[in-house]
């Protein structure tokens, strides 16, 4: 009963917003405190130094762990009018590891985060099944092993320097895969808003100490035929230096077939489509160079509506 009374919450916050905030998660304080001073550590570093951090990989989102001002969030939205973001990100992926020989304190501080996190992941995986009304292991069954680890700096510009017309911490977006996990900065948790609705209505994410703030991504949105929502959402520019640490759960391997689950499948509003071929589209959105890796000019109309309705 109790299990229900948590599962229905969460779904009925998914539906509504498509976003919620949890706690007792089973990540001790002390170790996301650790990962969040060794990352601060880190991004302190030269730009030279930061970026040892990518060597013998290939450049650009999606590929190496250290990117600076790389990404476009807006472009989720199929808006390709809006400055590069101001972000600096590292990104942990368990099969590919991380090259952090001059780091050994990060190093030791990411794999102590994800020998914690997996639990968490796992109770999410269930409790998301008995939300849906769906056979227990119906999501662990189809889970890639591969969740990243992303930590994400919003370096302070100082007085000197102003964002360009547009810019943001993170544009406006909706996230790609299945369920976002995000710890806020406890320093500086303000910026983070949720858009209600279709409405221009902009909301702030409240901070609560201890949590996790966890959101619907694209793919699981379509996977649940809408049911639960990918709510637009964005990081404002804000004074001051933040971190995030962002991870995720119910993200499925790429030979997943996705196919409307859960209480809303009957209305079939999307064509099932193989979950490798919706993630690799949607991670190279992220990137600045989209459009001219894509040979595109600047009729893009047709691209933003399908990008908006995911099918893209």
């Amino acid at each position: 009963e109790g299990n229900m009374k948590v599962a229905k919450a969460l779904s009925d916050a998914f539906a509504d917003t498509g976003f919620a905030i949890v706690t007792s998660t089973g990540v001790p304080t002390k170790v996301i405190t650790e990962l969040r001073s060794a990352s601060v550590e880190f991004f302190h570093l030269s730009v030279e130094e930061k970026q040892l951090a990518n060597e013998g990989v290939s450049l650009g989102y999606g590929h190496s762990p250290y990117c600076r001002m790389e990404e476009n969030g807006a472009q989720l939205l199929g808006d390709f009018t809006k400055p590069n973001d101001l972000v600096e990100s590292l990104t942990y992926r368990p099969q590919e590891g991380l090259k952090l020989a001059q780091n050994p304190r990060l190093q030791a501080a990411v794999q102590d985060f994800m020998t914690y996190l997996p639990e968490f992941q796992k109770v999410l995986c269930s409790t998301c099944e008995l939300a849906l009304g769906l056979e227990a292991g119906f999501f662990a069954a189809r889970q890639t092993n591969n969740e990243s680890l992303r930590i994400a700096f919003y370096p302070d510009l100082g007085d000197s320097t102003s964002p360009l017309e547009g810019q943001m911490r993170y544009g406006a977006h909706v996230d790609s895969f299945g369920i976002t996990i995000l710890n806020l900065d406890p320093q500086r948790p303000e910026g983070l808003q949720v858009r209600l609705g279709d409405d221009s209505e902009w909301a702030d994410v409240p901070y609560v100490e201890g949590s996790f703030v966890l959101n619907v991504g694209a793919l699981l949105s379509r996977w649940t035929n809408g049911f639960w929502k990918a709510s637009v959402h964005r990081v404002l520019f804000m004074p001051g230096q933040r971190l995030s640490i962002v991870a995720g759960a119910l993200r499925p391997r790429d030979d997943v077939l996705i196919e409307a689950c859960g209480p809303a499948a009957d209305d079939k509003r999307f064509s099932p489509i193989v979950a490798g071929d919706f993630c690799k589209e949607r991670v190279e959105l992220h990137r600045p160079s989209y459009l001219q890796q894509k040979g595109m000019d600047g009729h893009t109309e047709d691209l933003s509506d399908a990008i908006r309705n995911y099918q893209q």
